[in-house]
């Protein structure tokens, strides 16, 4: 069994690892990394596994910027501390906005977008519910990869995800390219991107406490009023805060009066 030392999380996924743990100060922060590293050394050494160095990462997630004291050398390699890593192709950065991500991912949902063109213009000989069906399945999990972590993102962010889906819709729809959001919906018989990643993050979050995994377990297991109860000056989001804020709130903020919503190509 992969020993790590206390106060310090394991979290194993196919041939990924990932140490994290937490605390006000960063050079308790560093000093438990470093003798989990250490930890964790010793056990891939006496399982004979190898660690790629180069891909090796250290993040510190903080609204603020203070100055992370170094981690010591990990196989005579330092460790440097990043300004956003990946892991399991999620873009995580220090302030957890993820707005590096969603610009990922709407860079390949606009490359699989150019890919399927030819299926999707108006001169393709397939009906609508089939160009609908290859948007479903090829192009909008690509916009919604991982979802329940990055929900509580920024409205500016989900406005830019909801741009992608409609330049999406007018050409599967054939629209002219000032369309109002809505009529496209409606004439599509489509949800909007932020009302489909709603029900993505609610159904992760209701099978959270049947899971297995005391990780995934323990996800989601708190209220709003618990957070205000542990942080008096609760001002931050967390991941379920989409389902514990009024989601029509939510709704206007991204798209304000509705009726009037465009999308410029």
């Amino acid at each position: 069994m992969i020993q790590t030392t206390e106060q310090t999380q394991l979290a194993l996924y196919a041939d990924d690892t990932a140490l994290f743990t937490q605390s006000w100060r960063t050079d308790t922060i560093a000093r438990r990394l470093t003798s989990s590293m250490n930890a964790l050394h010793r056990s891939f050494t006496e399982w004979k596994l190898h660690v790629n160095v180069n891909k090796t990462e250290a993040i510190l997630f903080t609204k603020y910027r203070p100055a992370a004291p170094p981690l010591s050398q990990f196989q005579h390699t330092a460790i440097p501390w990043s300004p956003h890593i990946q892991y399991l192709g999620l873009v995580l950065d220090s302030k957890l906005l993820f707005t590096k991500h969603l610009h990922t991912v709407t860079c390949k949902a606009a490359g699989a977008f150019l890919q399927l063109f030819p299926l999707l213009a108006r001169d393709s000989t397939l009906s609508i519910p089939n160009k609908l069906t290859l948007y479903k399945l090829c192009i909008r999990p690509v916009l919604t990869y991982a979802a329940p972590v990055w929900s509580n993102t920024s409205s500016y962010n989900y406005r830019r995800l909801q741009i992608s889906q409609s330049k999406c819709l007018c050409v599967i729809g054939n629209f002219p390219r000032r369309t109002p959001i809505p009529r496209l919906h409606t004439t599509l018989n489509i949800t909007s991107i932020c009302n489909f990643i709603y029900h993505l993050t609610a159904n992760f979050f209701d099978r959270c406490p049947a899971h297995p995994n005391p990780l995934v377990h323990s996800i989601g297991n708190y209220s709003l009023g618990d957070l205000h109860h542990q942080y008096k000056k609760y001002i931050h989001k967390r991941p379920k805060h989409i389902l514990l804020e009024p989601f029509s709130s939510l709704l206007r903020d991204i798209f304000g009066k509705s009726d009037h919503c465009t999308h410029p190509m």
